[in-house]
């Protein structure tokens, strides 16, 4: 029986939350923070035309992470994006991916979600690895180039 997961990190951007909503809505920009793509330097990516909004979709092919593909679903300016993620290694697998954005006085504040199901055996194997850990440091990761990329486009 499939056990739900869910996980999520957060950080604070010195931007409008207009300019962090742009960069992140373009799956164009997605090589120059990602996480995953500077722990794999094999990784090779494409993404559709149009790069930006409902409908882009983004593959990757790496051999540290495996290969995959995520669209974007929902992208409500500018607060929220979704995107269904699609896992094609040993077993396909999906999960949802948001980016959450709450706009302080002069900053942005930027959760990174995840979410999905795993199977008993998958759970198992997430817990003895400690996937989830993993997982949200690579998502601070991430979320701190993004700090940096949104916030060097400020000066």
């Amino acid at each position: 029986m499939p056990k739900p997961y869910a996980f999520n990190v957060s950080a604070t951007i010195n931007a409008p939350i207009n300019d962090v909503f742009e960069v992140m809505n373009d799956l164009d920009q997605l090589n120059a923070w990602s996480p995953f793509v500077a722990m794999d330097k094999t990784v090779t990516s494409t993404v559709s035309t149009p790069a930006k909004g409902v409908g882009a979709v983004y593959s990757w092919d790496g051999k540290r992470i495996g290969k995959g593909t995520m669209t974007i679903t929902s992208a409500t300016k500018p607060h929220r994006i979704a995107m269904d993620m699609v896992f094609n290694n040993n077993k396909t697998t999906t999960a949802l991916s948001e980016y959450l954005l709450t706009e302080n006085d002069d900053s942005t504040s930027v959760t990174w979600a995840m979410s999905g199901e795993r199977t008993t055996g998958m759970w198992l194997m997430a817990t003895v690895l400690g996937m989830d850990t993993m997982m949200k440091k690579n998502f601070a990761d991430g979320l701190s180039s993004l700090k940096k990329l949104v916030e060097s486009k400020q000066k």
